[in-house]
């Protein structure tokens, strides 16, 4: 139970606004992106996930990121995932951006392309596209290599998509190029085994997002904000190292990106790089064959030492990345559940906005809370049941949210 404590009026460096691009926003709290597995078969966003960022904005987020949202057909990755790959569907995802604006909140459209981790259950009969002929471990498939037409066409559809995305009302757009997705692969030599113009060096590896961020550019503006979510590695036990992609952010920078948001680890490791703390392997859907329980079971008993935290763990790599001469806005999410840390993460430089996700499902008013004065820590104890969503294609959510709800503050 959290102890009581006497509110604080002083906002703090966690509270003071600031600006990316032309977008201005009220504090420096972000709702880390996270699928919430609430798209209807075509992707477009039912009533449940308009409600859900209409809750967040008024809990008093200063901005909002969506989770993961296609920008063509092949590059969906799970049931239940948010889609921008057609016309049709600005007019849904302009009826939800009005009604975020309504309630006070600022929102980021993540786009992206599956690649190599698509759900199998999603491609019908398809394989699942990469920079390389690679197996998805998680899913245990193997991945198609890329034509460089195929390349040229996913380039187009991040553009389109992104012009989408503006047409829509949200207040930027983020490149997706994290967790092992398809851009994050060709970032990567484990996964990107080519030779051509897409890969063999750093150069030829970073072209793919380069040529993306132009398109993406070309569609908005500049005065529309570009986000980029780095991978910065691998981190698997057979694979490369963390973090090990610093110059690729100074890169992305370079190009005019407006912001950078980081992520460490691809999907086969996703307990111990996005949501360190509990490993439900249990609660995962009877879709997936015993013989592939057992073996999430056991991947998840060789992860088990990786997966326990004190607090914020992607923090020396914010550091590191700033050392390196990132001076572009800095979104660091991983492991906050405190307001003296969250508050420090500012006040240092470590970071220019702190995210959350896991906390936001439990606590959708915790900004305003600790705004208010009342800096008690985030009851969300990382049991990670939310976290698979996107296996199970359920809406994400808290499972003891309700018991979390702080009741004695009006």
């Amino acid at each position: 139970m959290r102890a009581s404590q006497a509110p604080v009026n002083q906002p703090g460096p966690l509270f003071t606004a600031i600006a990316i691009n032309h977008l201005e926003l009220k504090n420096r709290i972000f709702k880390a992106p996270t699928m919430e597995a609430m798209a209807d078969e075509d992707g477009a966003p039912t009533d449940r996930m308009t409600r859900f960022f209409q809750r967040t904005a008024a809990g008093g987020s200063g901005l909002m990121i969506t989770g993961l949202t296609y920008v063509n057909n092949a590059g969906k990755g799970y049931m239940a995932e948010n889609g921008m790959h057609a016309d049709r569907l600005i007019p849904r995802w302009k009826a939800l951006t009005d009604e975020v604006h309504a309630a006070g909140g600022r929102i980021v459209m993540q786009i992206s392309h599956a690649g190599r981790l698509a759900d199998p259950r999603v491609l019908n009969g398809a394989k699942a596209r990469a920079a390389s002929a690679m197996p998805n471990l998680m899913y245990l498939h193997w991945a198609k290599r890329l034509t460089v037409r195929e390349i040229r066409e996913i380039i187009r559809d991040f553009g389109e998509a992104a012009g989408r995305v503006k047409s829509a009302g949200f207040d930027g757009v983020e490149i997706h190029s994290s967790g092992g997705y398809l851009l994050a692969s060709f970032l990567s030599p484990l996964t990107n085994r080519r030779t051509d113009d897409w890969g063999g060096d750093q150069v030829r590896r970073f072209r793919l997002f380069e040529e993306v961020y132009h398109a993406v550019r070309r569609a908005c503006g500049r005065d529309y904000p570009v986000f980029a979510k780095l991978h910065l590695g691998d981190f698997l036990l057979l694979g490369r190292p963390w973090p090990g992609n610093y110059d690729a952010g100074v890169r992305m920078q370079a190009l005019g990106v407006d912001a950078i948001e980081f992520a460490i680890g691809v999907q086969e490791n996703i307990t111990i790089t996005f949501a360190k703390g509990g490993m439900p392997i249990e609660v995962v859907g009877d879709s997936l064959s015993p013989l592939h329980r057992l073996y999430w079971k056991t991947i998840a008993v060789c992860y088990t030492p990786f997966t326990k935290f004190k607090g914020p763990y992607f923090t020396h790599a914010a550091r590191e990345l700033k050392r390196r001469g990132l001076t572009v806005p800095l979104l660091l999410s991983g492991g906050f559940r405190r307001f003296a840390e969250a508050e420090h993460a500012i006040a240092s430089g470590t970071a220019d906005l702190v995210g959350m996700s896991r906390p936001l499902l439990r606590e959708p008013d915790l900004p305003r809370r600790w705004m208010s004065g009342h800096r008690e820590d985030s009851t969300c104890v990382s049991c990670n049941r939310c976290t698979l969503g996107l296996v199970n294609a359920t809406p994400i959510h808290c499972s003891y949210r309700e018991e979390a709800r702080p009741k004695r503050h009006p």
